[in-house]
């Protein structure tokens, strides 16, 4: 599932080839995919332009020359694809905007999780969807603010949108990885070093997922995305790799370097 990085990666790629081209024709192969009427997304966006992009955590906001903001979430497979010929489709580029240069932008969506929206403002629908701050721009303040009256454990904490926007299941492990944290460590029995840990450790890893396109093999060595598997090798101690269910998630870590 794309999740910071990749959507990160994604906001580069249209901010470099989307914005600022007349909008002449949109195409949705199925419907379920529009969180309102076909009609209102043709009213939106024929005739406008995309002038800018905001990404919070997972969702990615393109401000329009119209009075709609259209909102993008890519689901477990979804990505854009910027391209000429109409033969160029990409197989599962379920919706199409046409710009009146000729190039497309397709939204790829395989397995049809991913969807699009029409909303008049950001911060209103931020507060509706209770996001926190972006995880890449959150304070520690407010981190620890999130975190002061909840009484699980860490790793549920923060894939929580509403405490780290952005932040999914790999992410959740690594951060733990790094910040040598138990996942099933309790946010009520952390102090503020530990939080600090894991604050810093967030913050690091997603600075270094943009920074190689979340291409995982570019990692640091002492990544866990390189032995992140039942029985890979821990980096650090040599021992092995544990999978568990947290949350209904798996949940990979070192016990001998993450001990409870």
């Amino acid at each position: 599932m794309p999740e910071l990085p990749e959507v990160q990666g994604y906001k580069v790629y249209i901010d470099s080839t989307s914005l600022h081209q007349p909008i002449k024709a949109f195409e949705c192969r199925d419907n379920r995919l529009l969180k309102v009427a076909k009609s209102e997304f043709e009213k939106a966006l024929l005739g406008a332009e995309l002038t800018a992009t905001k990404r919070i955590g997972k969702y990615l906001f393109l401000e329009t020359t119209g009075q709609k903001i259209l909102v993008m979430h890519f689901g477990m497979t979804g990505r854009p694809n910027y391209y000429k010929d109409v033969e160029d489709r990409p197989k599962f580029g379920h919706i199409v905007l046409t710009f009146e240069n000729g190039f497309h932008f397709a939204f790829e969506n395989k397995r049809k999780f991913g969807w699009w929206n029409l909303i008049d403002s950001i911060e209103d629908y931020k507060k509706e969807h209770d996001l926190s701050d972006d995880a890449r721009d959150l304070s520690f303040e407010l981190f620890a603010a999130s975190l002061s009256t909840r009484k699980t454990h860490i790793k549920k904490i923060i894939m929580d949108q509403s405490v780290a926007a952005g932040v999914g299941n790999w992410m959740a492990d690594e951060i733990l990885y790094q910040a040598q944290i138990h996942p099933k460590t309790k946010v009520e029995d952390m102090d503020e070093s530990a939080l600090r840990k894991v604050f810093d450790a967030m913050k690091e890893v997603i600075e270094v997922a943009i920074k190689h396109d979340a291409h995982y093999d570019d990692f640091p060595k002492n990544y866990l995305m390189h032995f992140r598997e039942k029985g890979g090798t821990c980096y650090h101690t040599g021992g092995p790799i544990e999978k568990i269910k947290l949350g209904g998630r798996a949940t990979y870590f070192s016990p001998e370097w993450q001990k409870l």
